[in-house]
């Protein structure tokens, strides 16, 4: 355990139960910093404890050695042979972002730093490996940018360890056997993709060794080039101990329509939908079935779930069979499924289950239905317009905006919510976008409407690089409220810090660097 481990046990439990750790074992300067801190009178024993802990979080933030490691057993960290960013401006504005920015600025700002092949300087290295500790969606963009100092540092602290792994120059084989969770799922996406049989022998002789995270990571990487050869394999998963785990192998198996479990679901979905009189009516089971476990079927209903126990026992079955089953089975396309559920006693549970059915499995089709239905009728708008391609997912952008631009802060909400990051909508409707920002600011907007503040910051974010010029310089006003001068503040921030990084490239290439 390391020395701020100890400190954190001392702190929870009282220093008159657990005494402030020495510094005994250490060696050098760190450590006679520690010894003389922690020197003094027992009953001074909370104020070592307080100063030995900004010491230790200081030290740890620059690699601190545990006890166990001697300076001169310390692994010095590989060279790099990547160059570091340089740039006084950039380095600003992404120390900014990461400390005060939106997670899709942070992204953008680590992005833009591997893209144009260069390294966080050190000074950034602890603030980027917080920032992927406070928010785990931003870890895949930490790592690339932090070259073999961040991978050096990572391993040096508990909190950084998610970073930890084989260093950036290592074959594939010691990424895999070395490296991060990251690292690992590279590696068997990259050979999925050439070798899909050598990938899935890979993961099958290493997973049942591996922690549930890392079993269901890895899992979901068989969706590239799936078949049947992997239904075995995902099969047996779907008993694991793990409810992550057993997910993904319920999304995997949905996208094989013929395997062994989509037909044992369908038994026991089948008898539930009949039709009688030339019209179709589906019931809920009436009790549980002993042998949905095997399929990863839940049959206990959490406490506070919205759904009555018969809803919620079909919403398991309807989420586990593929959306191609319905139109097969009933001839009806998925809109005229959508308005048979709703005249129905089970609509929630139905289309609870088919939007859990295209998350697992997309469907376009099934999409597109789903965010046509009247406003009151719509949920997982977001999530579902991240399913769709760009062309197909800003008809609905579109549309909602309005001939008046009326639907401007649904947009992009949506938008912000649907695009990953990095990715934005088109150049063209986020002209479009920006323009109706632009005049409702300088219409006074601001003012009375709130949501706007927060929409604007969000579209600073989000847009594309090509219509920030719109959002620069907006009109200020010298009676703003602070709600008022916070938002345009923030808005102008975060434009000159993304057109700072997307002209990183240019920079580059103007100084002689690669």
């Amino acid at each position: 355990m390391s020395h701020w481990n100890h400190l954190l046990q001392a702190a929870l439990v009282g220093t008159s139960r657990q005494p402030v750790p020495a510094g005994e074992g250490m060696s050098g300067e760190f450590a006679g910093l520690l010894q003389a801190l922690q020197g003094g009178l027992p009953e001074h024993a909370q104020g070592h404890l307080l100063r030995a802990a900004g010491a230790v979080a200081v030290g740890r933030r620059a690699g601190f050695i545990a006890p166990s490691l001697s300076p001169s057993d310390a692994a010095a960290a590989t060279a790099d042979d990547r160059a570091e960013l340089e740039e006084p401006a950039l380095q600003a504005a992404i120390a900014d972002a990461l400390d005060n920015g939106p997670l899709r600025l942070q992204h953008e700002a680590l992005a833009a730093v591997a893209a144009a092949g260069l390294r966080l300087p050190h000074s950034l290295l602890p603030t980027a490996l917080d920032a992927g500790r406070r928010s785990t969606e931003l870890r895949c963009a930490v790592v690339p940018a932090l070259g073999e100092r961040g991978l050096w540092l990572a391993a040096r602290n508990d909190d950084w360890r998610y970073a930890a792994g084989a260093s950036e120059q290592a074959d594939a084989q010691t990424r895999w056997d070395e490296g991060s969770l990251e690292q690992r799922r590279a590696v068997l996406a990259e050979q999925r993709r050439d070798d899909p049989a050598g990938a899935r022998a890979r993961l099958a002789a290493e997973l049942q060794q591996l922690p549930a995270k890392d079993r269901a990571t890895l899992l979901a990487v068989l969706a590239e080039h799936l078949g049947p050869d992997d239904e075995a394999l995902i099969d047996a998963q779907l008993k694991d101990r793990a409810r992550d785990v057993r997910q993904a192998a319920v999304e995997l198996l949905q996208r094989l329509p013929a395997s062994a479990h989509v037909q044992r679901v369908t038994a026991f979905l089948s008898p539930l939908l009949k039709q009688a009189g030339g019209a179709w009516r589906i019931d809920a089971p009436e009790a549980a079935d002993a042998r949905w476990k095997d399929d990863a079927i839940d049959p206990a209903r959490p406490t506070h779930d919205s759904l009555g126990e018969r809803a919620w026992w079909l919403y398991q079955l309807v989420r586990q069979m593929p959306l191609a089953w319905w139109s097969a089975h009933t001839g009806m396309a998925p809109a005229a499924l959508l308005d048979w559920a709703a005249k129905g006693d089970w609509n929630d549970a139905l289309v609870r289950g088919w939007n859990d059915a295209v998350i697992a499995a997309p469907d376009f089709d099934w999409c597109d239905a789903m965010l046509e239905r009247p406003r009151a009728q719509r949920g997982w708008v977001g999530q579902l317009l991240a399913l769709l391609p760009r062309s197909r997912r800003e008809r609905h952008w579109i549309a909602e905006l309005g001939t008046s631009d009326n639907g401007l802060h649904d947009v992009v909400g949506f938008a912000d919510q649907a695009c990953a990051p990095g990715d934005t909508p088109s150049a063209e409707l986020c002209a479009r976008l920006a323009a109706a920002l632009r005049a409702r600011v300088e219409a006074g907007a601001l003012v009375n409407d709130y949501m706007l503040r927060q929409v604007l910051t969000s579209a600073a974010a989000l847009l594309h690089p090509s219509a920030l010029h719109t959002l620069a310089d907006l009109p200020r006003a010298a009676d703003e409220t602070p709600g008022t001068s916070n938002a345009l503040a923030d808005t102008a921030r975060i434009v000159r810090a993304r057109q700072l990084f997307h002209t990183l490239s240019s920079s580059l290439s103007s100084q002689g660097r690669p």
